[in-house]
Parts: C-alpha cells; structure tokens; sequence
C-alpha cells in the first residue's frame, strides 16, 4: 500500500482496478464499487466501478493539462477513485412521478466523506491531504448549487469547506466520465462556475475571509484575541446566512459582547478517541456537563441507555445554568450524529455563547486498539456503530473547528486559530 501511494504521488496512473487492490484493505467499499447500479439515464457508461476508472483517466489528463503540483495532483487524483464511495451506502431503487423506476444515491457525498474520515488517516496521509480529500469528496456536486445560488457568500463558504480549482477539476473529470445527454450542458455549467469564483476571489485557495480578518482584527485590536475571534466567526456565519454584508457590520453587532460571554466546547468522536482525556487536560476551568457522567449519576452506571431521555433534560439544564452565567462548560460526549451535537450547539448560539467543537480523529484501528484499555469500556459492536453511522461535522456547524489527531494533537483549525 505505501509503495502505491509513493507511485501515485510520483506521477503513477493506476486504474480503477489497481486502488481497490491496493487499498481495499482499509477501504473496502471500494470493492463494492463495480456492483453498485447507477441510473442508465445519468450514466449510460455502467456500474460505478466504470464511472470511476473513466473519471481517473479525465483526471490524469486534467491534471498533465494544468500542470498541477505533485500534492495537488495526488489530491485530485485520490479524490477521483473515492468520489463514488458512499454510493454503495446510499443506492437505491425508487418510482418517478412518471412511474419509472430509477436508481438513486441521495447524499452520497456526504456519507463518502463520513466514511473516509476514520479510515484515510489509516493510510499513513498527513491530515492537510486528508482533510483536501474530503473536502472534494464531500462537496464534489455543491458547485452547481453555489452556481445556481450565485452570491459571495455562497462561493465563499464553498472555498472554506474545499479548495475551489480542484473541485472544479474533479467535477469537470466526473462529468466527462459519464455517458448522459446533459453531459454538454453541464460542463458549460462548470465554466460559469469557474468565472464566479475568480470574480469572488477564491479560485486558487485565497483565504476566503482574509479581508474581513484583517478589518476585524485593525478595528478592535485593544480587545482580547477570544473577543475578536468570537466576533469574527459569528459574523462570518452572519454573513453566509444572509444577515449581514460586511466585516463592519459582524463588528457592530458583536458589541454587547464586550461585557462578557459564554464559551461552549462541543466534543465529536466515537468512544475512544481520546475527548474525556483531552478535556481533562486542557479544559480544566471548564464546567463539564457529561452525559456518561450524568447516566451513572442517574442509573448507577454509564452503559445504562434506559434513563437517556431524563439525562438529556438534566444536561440541557445544566448547560443552560453555564451558560447564562457566561461561564466555560464544555459538552462531553460522542456526538458523532449531527442531530446529537445539534442540540448543545443550537444552545450556544441562542445564548449568544462561543462555540467551538473539537473534532476527533484518529485512525480506525486505534479506536479499537484503545478501547479495551479504557477504565469504561465500550462494546467493540457498540464503537463500530458509532464509527459506520458517523456524520463529521463540516466547518459551518460552529464559530471554530478544532481537528485532533491520535496524539491529542491539534491538525487543524478552522476558520481561525
């Protein structure tokens, strides 16, 4: 497997054959890939197996003909042969309104995303690839959606979510690869896409929000770091939701923070990942609202689910108290669905709090290698659940994301430090 990926990053060009040989081991969708129908109408070309070993072969071409960097053509390339993978998830057969059947694969982007999100850093990858790949695995059919929308804003949160050349060029090879009648009017779609994110500014990895940091940061520079940050991220998902225009604004209307505000850290990992211990370690001045905690509080034992509903309501409780009293309370619990984190994170923002997650991802097999070590235990089917249902957040959930790594590290941050 190494030396594959030395050969990949070295210029080589595999076909689809040879990735799900030498990486379905840790990717084992792959193999379900040439089994998996497509709807003939969309992709006359077949299985999704052949829809991938065509878009391999545009983004070899793509990337000679634009003479990518050897990172950047490893990233596409990669992203290429994983572009598909939630497909085998999510593919199903349903009625038109005409009464046809036809294949569909709702959301597979993101359930692709999801499922590499524990198992690329297997790889041996560093996680800046590993996050690129995501990001164009996840976000590889938003570009006709940002088009259609057609605002800065919209092309904006696109460019802090994905770098916006290669998605393009992944999506440019995706459609290329595919026998459909629209294939002609879809790349047309493409160029205007492209042309919007040179005019907006993101079209070759600029920080999408750079000119609004440095406003922000010029104008309240005698105020802490955490303030400015807070204001910042706020107004940046002010501005994505329509609310507000300018950096100036995100300003004004993070002046009755000034007399003090609420921090909310959300933690987002499966069981093993290392948050209580990290929390431990770096949160200590934080109130800690546990649900593990509060379910032996309640029933006597963490593994006990029967009393979930009443340790639900105590922590909403409890992390209300914090928050009005504008204190630290971190929220420690798995969190993996995005429903589960929703509900903390839905609090903070009501309580005009900052919020940030801390997002942890390890490689799979230390999960499991921790797991029984651990003075509580879970079930190995239990963490597998967690692991296979998971939805990794996306950047937008918060005003700040935090990546760790297996070491408890911090490999990214998101969109400030």
């Amino acid at each position: 497997m190494k030396a594959f990926l030395e050969a990949l990053r070295g210029g080589a060009e595999p076909d689809f054959a040879e990735f799900a040989r030498e990486l379905g081991d840790v990717l084992p969708l792959l193999t379900d890939l040439p089994r998996t129908p497509q709807d003939p109408e969309w992709h006359g070309e077949g299985d999704v197996g052949t829809h991938t070993n065509l878009v391999l072969r545009e983004a070899y071409e793509l990337a000679e003909r634009e003479g990518l960097g050897p990172r950047e053509r490893f990233v596409l390339v990669l992203s290429a042969a994983l572009h598909d993978l939630g497909k085998p998830l999510t593919t199903r057969t349903t009625l038109d309104d005409a009464g046809r059947a036809r294949v569909v694969s709702p959301r597979h982007a993101d359930r692709g995303r999801s499922y590499l999100a524990y198992r690329l850093p297997e790889l041996g990858l560093p996680y800046d690839v590993v996050h690129a790949v995501m990001g164009l695995v996840g976000h590889h059919h938003d570009l006709g959606r940002t088009l259609d929308v057609g605002t800065e804003s919209a092309y904006r949160r696109l460019a802090r979510l994905a770098d916006v050349r290669l998605l393009y060029l992944l999506e440019v090879a995706d459609v290329r690869g595919r026998v459909a009648a629209d294939r002609a009017s879809k790349l047309e779609d493409l160029e205007l896409f492209k042309l919007g994110a040179q005019e907006v500014g993101v079209w070759r990895g600029e920080d999408p929000y750079a000119a609004w940091s440095e406003v922000i940061d010029a104008q309240l520079r005698g105020f802490p770091s955490e303030y400015r940050d807070f204001v910042f991220g706020q107004g940046v998902l002010d501005f994505e939701a329509g609310v507000i225009s300018t950096p100036h604004e995100a300003i004004a209307r993070g002046y009755a923070a000034r007399s003090g505000f609420a921090r909310l850290v959300v933690t987002c990992g499966p069981s093993g990942a290392g948050k209580s211990a990290w929390v431990a370690e770096t949160l200590e001045d934080f109130d800690i609202v546990s649900l593990d905690v509060l379910r032996e509080e309640l029933a006597g034992k963490r593994a006990d689910q029967s009393f979930n509903g009443r340790v639900l309501q105590e922590a909403k409780e409890r992390l209300r108290i914090a928050l009005r009293a504008k204190r630290a309370v971190v929220w420690d619990a798995t969190n993996t669905r995005r429903d589960f984190r929703g509900i903390p994170l839905r609090l903070g923002f009501e309580y005009g709090a900052s919020t940030t997650l801390a997002v942890f991802q390890p490689p799979l097999d230390t999960i499991f290698e921790r797991n029984p070590a651990r003075a509580h235990a879970v079930p190995a089917r239990v963490v597998a659940s967690q692991v296979e249902n998971a939805e990794f957040p996306y950047e937008t959930e918060a005003h700040r994301t935090l990546v760790l790594d297996e070491f408890l590290r911090v490999v990214r941050r998101a969109p400030r430090g």
